[in-house]
Formats: C-alpha cells, sequence, structure tokens
C-alpha cells in the first residue's frame, strides 16, 4: 500500500498534522509508539500566537470540549510584586487569548479528531527505520509482525530525541548549556486561573500554567551551568514547591499543594536543524527545533510548523517543492524567535552591575511603550526581530 504521508508520531504536532492532509483529501497514516498516553514534563500554555495558528486549523472547540481552558491574563511578578498584568484578548490582533490543557488529553482529542477526518492510526507501533527517497518508506513492528510501508513523504513528529531526524541525515544545532528548567503539575493549589503567570526572583524564575480544577503546571527555571540542583523525582517535590517560593509568588497558593505527575529537570538549550525537510522526510515540532522550553514557545512552535507544512502539502502537487517552501518558511520563523530568545535571555541572564543598570533602563520602557519591542509571548516570530527591535531590548538606543 503507497500512502500520501506517513507520520511518525501521534501526539499533539503528527495528530494535528495528519488531520490536516486527511480533510485535504491525502491519504495518511499514523504511527504512534504509545497505547494510552502518559504524563510528562511538558508543554500545557499554549501562548497567543500559537493560538491563532490553532484557531486557524480549526481545532480549538475541540480542545476546549476535551478540557481546554482560555486565561486571558499574562501576569508577570518580580520579587513579589505583581509588575504588569496583559489582557491578550485587547493586545494580540486576533483577540486570542492564551490555551491551556493537561497534555495527555489534548493528545487524545486531536487524535481522535485525526481518525475522525480519515487518517489511520496504528497505535503501538514501534518505528525501527525511516528510508529517505523519491518514496521515502517506514519500517515498523505492529501486534507482532514487521511491516514496511512506503509514501510520498514522511513527517516525523518524534519529539526531542527523535529517531527519524536521525535516519533522514539531518544535523543538528544546539545552543550552549545555560537555563535548567524543573517541571511537575500539581493539585490542590491555588493559582489564580484567570492569567498565566511569570514570576522573576533573584536569579531565577518561575512559570505556572493552571489547568482548572484547582491544578497547575509548574517550572522552576535556574541557570544549571553552575550547578544543577537535581529536581527530580517525588522525593524532590517538597524543594521544588521551596524552589518555586523563592521566587515570591505567594505561599497561600501553594499551602495545600501536592504533586500529581513526574518532576523531572532538564537543560533548556535550543536544538534545531536548518531545513527541516528534504529527499521525502520532513519534521515539525521539537524534532525540527526545541525552543528553549523556559520561554514557553514549544506548543506555539508546534502548531505553526502544522500550519505551514498541511499548507505546503495540500495547496502544491509537486511535494518536493512542497517541502521546500516548508523548510525555508521554517528557517524564516524559527530563526526569528531564536533572534528574540537570544536577546531576552541576554537581558534577563546576564548578571553584574552592568546588567543590572541595563534592566532598570529597558524594563520600564518595554512596560510604557512596548512599540518595536519583541512579543515572543503575544507575537511570537511574527512580531519585531530587526536590528532596532535588538537595539530597543539590549538598550543600545
Amino acid at each position: 500500500m503507497s500512502l500520501d504521508a506517513i507520520v511518525v508520531g501521534g501526539g499533539w504536532g503528527g495528530s494535528t498534522v495528519a488531520e490536516q492532509l486527511a480533510r485535504c483529501g491525502r491519504s495518511v497514516l499514523i504511527l504512534e509508539r504509545e497505547t494510552k498516553f502518559k504524563d510528562r514534563v511538558r508543554g500545557e500554555n499554549m501562548l497567543p500566537w500559537g493560538a491563532a495558528a490553532a484557531r486557524r486549523l480549526g481545532i480549538i472547540d475541540d480542545l476546549q470540549a476535551a478540557g481546554a481552558t482560555r486565561p486571558p491574563f499574562f501576569a508577570q511578578y518580580a520579587m513579589g510584586e505583581l509588575q504588569s498584568k496583559r489582557d491578550f484578548t485587547t493586545t494580540t490582533p486576533g483577540g486570542d487569548a492564551s490555551v491551556n490543557m493537561y497534555h495527555p488529553a489534548m493528545q487524545e482529542a486531536l487524535l481522535n479528531r485525526a481518525v475522525a477526518a480519515g487518517a489511520q492510526v496504528k497505535r503501538g507501533a514501534t518505528v525501527i527505520g525511516v528510508e529517505p527517497g523519491e518514496m521515502p518508506s517506514v519500517t515498523f513492528e505492529y501486534e507482532g509482525n514487521r511491516q514496511t510501508e512506503t509514501a510520498r513523504v514522511v513527517i516525523g513528529a518524534d519529539g526531542r530525541s527523535s529517531q527519524v531526524r536521525k535516519w533522514g541525515g539531518f544535523e543538528v544545532s544546539r545552543n550552549p548549556d545555560l537555563l535548567t528548567i524543573a517541571g511537575t503539575l500539581l493539585q490542590n493549589c491555588d493559582v489564580p486561573e484567570d492569567s498565566v503567570h511569570l514570576a522573576f526572583g533573584p536569579g531565577f524564575a518561575t512559570f505556572l500554567a493552571p489547568l482548572g480544577g484547582r491544578r497547575a503546571r509548574s517550572y522552576f527555571i535556574y541557570p544549571g551551568v553552575a550547578g544543577r540542583r537535581g529536581l527530580t523525582g517525588s522525593a524532590k517535590v517538597p524543594e521544588f514547591i521551596d524552589s518555586v517560593l523563592s521566587t515570591g509568588v505567594p505561599q497561600s497558593w501553594f499551602a495545600e499543594a501536592q504533586s500529581m505527575g513526574p518532576l523531572a529537570e532538564f537543560e533548556g538549550a535550543d536544538k534545531w536543524v536548518p531545513s527541516p525537510a528534504k529527499n521525502g522526510v520532513a519534521l515539525i515540532g521539537d524534532a525540527a527545533a526545541s525552543s528553549d522550553p523556559s520561554w514557553g514557545c514549544g506548543l506555539s512552535l508546534t502548531v505553526t510548523d502544522v500550519e505551514h507544512l498541511s499548507a505546503a502539502l495540500c495547496e502544491e502537487d509537486d511535494w518536493k517543492k512542497a517541502l521546500a517552501r516548508y523548510a525555508s518558511e521554517h528557517d524564516e520563523y524559527y530563526g526569528a524567535l531564536h533572534r528574540i530568545h537570544l536577546w531576552m535571555t541576554e537581558l534577563i541572564w546576564t548578571a553584574g552591575p552592568e546588567a543590572d543598570e541595563r534592566r532598570s533602563r529597558v524594563f520600564p520602557q518595554m512596560s510604557a511603550d512596548p512599540t518595536g519591542f519583541p512579543d515572543s509571548i503575544g507575537l511570537g516570530p511574527f512580531g519585531p526581530s530587526d536590528e532596532q527591535a535588538r537595539r530597543l531590548v539590549l538598550g543600545l538606543n
């Protein structure tokens, strides 16, 4: 059987790209390793620029029906003091609020949507190889049998440690290590549910995404290059909560908090593939570019990949041309996001008196008049990222 597309990975990105291709008449097979999606430490907040892409793809209603919440505000704190509370519904072009959702529920909802659109799914399939080429093939084990299927394109949606990326012969670039991020899902906590929350303490930060029902995906971010804290495993949960509280967020939010999922920490350095499509293989999501998760752009970047790749494959009859189009577009928007994050990292995380003085100038200016500044939260890579934006962020004007 020859297919139009084989998608390796039936999670958030893989299911959505398969659904989009099926709706435009393409034959699609999803190969998903897990028979049931499990909780892992991963993104559960989609920023407004990603929510805008999700709205255009038509998936917002399905996500909300499966439990997604839409907090309209972004609250930012410094040493326990509320600095700003941005209303996304009035400060983004489409009035798009964030989308928060428990990740396994999101995956199930989108995989069901792909099936309803006509995509085939094999759950419990273990992919053991991809052969790139004019008609690329995928070899996998399913229900005790080894099978090989060919398609016009193979799409790797298999995450940060992508095997499709390796089999496709893609070279990976990586930023130096700097930030470490630890996270878990907390229950019985009272994080206000009208906002996503970012709090800065002296040399560290926390990000909180409330999921409803007194649950919040909670992250602690710190420069790990001087030594990691080892915030992994259930025994470390009290230390993790203390670390979150050290940023100055109210203790009352976490007075009864308990972890209801795994706690793990990992390096946050960007890892990406230049031009993530060639020889009949395309990469999306973290397989193509895993941006530093401390900036919270992973889900938004994935849905942007889905939008651009599915549009190219639905609109172009020449799929070699379609893959080249996607690769070029991806390089442009990911490159812009990467630049913005490098500048913001330099502004926020550089230590010393000179850096403190720069922050004392730039933050008030950014708050008083954000015109011309990058906006990785609201606009992402589609906002300012030119030389003037760099000079504004780094206080060079």
